[in-house]
């Protein structure tokens, strides 16, 4: 891999955005998909390229042409994870049947999922067997990318959970049954003995804790949340509720929060930079910390003031907030 790269923030569809921002990254579509001229940097995409937007389609077959080409890895996102698990019958080949699911599919078809995947599905209409084969392509996603000088995930990056995965020598669905891993990974409850649910759900989600008794929020899709996103990078042993909720637009109340989450792990400032995306943060692109660099700015958001957000990395150790480059949603 170059130690040159960009790495490009959720998509979500917006496929006209992507090569907007290709170009002025200084890629040129040559031979069927966008390679940096001499080959000097390359991508890596964070995952989350479906739903929300018009042009999933589009965004798969870009993102899987430069991937073929070599000149972009591309992650899977929350979104990706969560279609492979919205078309898979529980306990399909052999499968564990996760008992605690409700309904025949691995993600459950209630109104507001099916919205969401309706979305990608119109991208697609007419062309059912490119379907399946994007389905397929997503079973190759890596769940994360981790070298000497950086790391990446859609979501939060947590080494025992990536000690679990390199255990079991899984990189992607790909990497063994895709009918038994999928169970594993949707294993909630561990009902099973080999669940994979918390470092998949860690990788691609994020930690989460579920708010106080009458504390709830709706969020930018007008559901009702009883549970909160964490700032995973923060040391959470005297944080409050509202110093480790990461919900942008929701401020929760300064209350105190359970002993469980008080001595989880955290993301140190000494640690090598990691980048991800997943938490629609708005406004202008900046750095949580020095060596934590979120890439998610909402070109998907219902606003419609997001950008689709690149950072040029090339080995620095002390990330710069002058390398961040991006477009305006359309």
């Amino acid at each position: 891999m170059n130690s040159s790269i960009d790495f490009i923030g959720d998509v979500h569809g917006h496929c006209e955005e992507l090569r907007q921002l290709l170009k002025k990254l200084g890629y040129v579509e040559s031979c069927g998909a966008f390679r940096y001229p001499g080959g000097g940097r390359s991508v890596v995409f964070l995952g989350d390229y479906i739903d929300r937007g018009g042009e999933a389609r589009e965004t798969v077959n870009l993102v899987r042409a430069m991937r073929d080409a070599g000149s972009a890895v591309a992650l899977m996102g929350n979104h990706e994870f969560n279609a492979l698990s919205f078309w898979q019958l529980n306990g399909f080949g052999g499968g564990h049947v996760i008992h605690s699911i409700r309904g025949g599919y691995l993600r459950e078809h209630a109104f507001n999922k099916v919205a969401i995947h309706a979305r990608t599905v119109e991208c697609y209409k007419g062309r059912k067997s490119e379907f399946l084969e994007m389905l397929d392509f997503l079973k190759t996603l890596p769940f994360y990318i981790e070298t000497e000088s950086f790391r990446a995930q859609h979501a939060c990056f947590d080494t025992r959970c990536a000690e679990t995965l390199k255990k079991e020598r899984i990189r992607s669905f790909a990497d063994g049954n895709f009918d038994e891993l999928i169970a594993r990974a949707n294993d909630q409850y561990c009902e099973y003995g080999d669940s994979l649910f918390d470092p998949i759900n860690i990788f691609l989600k994020g930690p989460e804790m579920d708010l106080p008794d009458g504390i709830t929020f709706c969020d930018g899709e007008g559901v009702v949340r009883k549970r909160c996103r964490l700032r995973w990078w923060l040391d959470p042993k005297d944080a409050t509720l509202r110093e480790l909720s990461f919900q942008p637009g929701v401020e929760l109340p300064a209350l105190d929060v359970p002993a469980d989450i008080k001595d989880r792990s955290f993301y140190g400032e000494s640690e090598r930079p990691v980048f991800f995306g997943h938490y629609w943060l708005t406004g202008l692109p900046k750095l949580i910390r020095d060596n934590v660099c979120c890439l998610d700015f909402s070109v998907a958001g219902y606003r419609g003031d997001g950008r689709l957000v690149a950072y040029r990395f090339d080995g620095e150790q002390k990330l710069d907030e002058s390398k961040f480059v991006w477009v305006e949603a359309i």
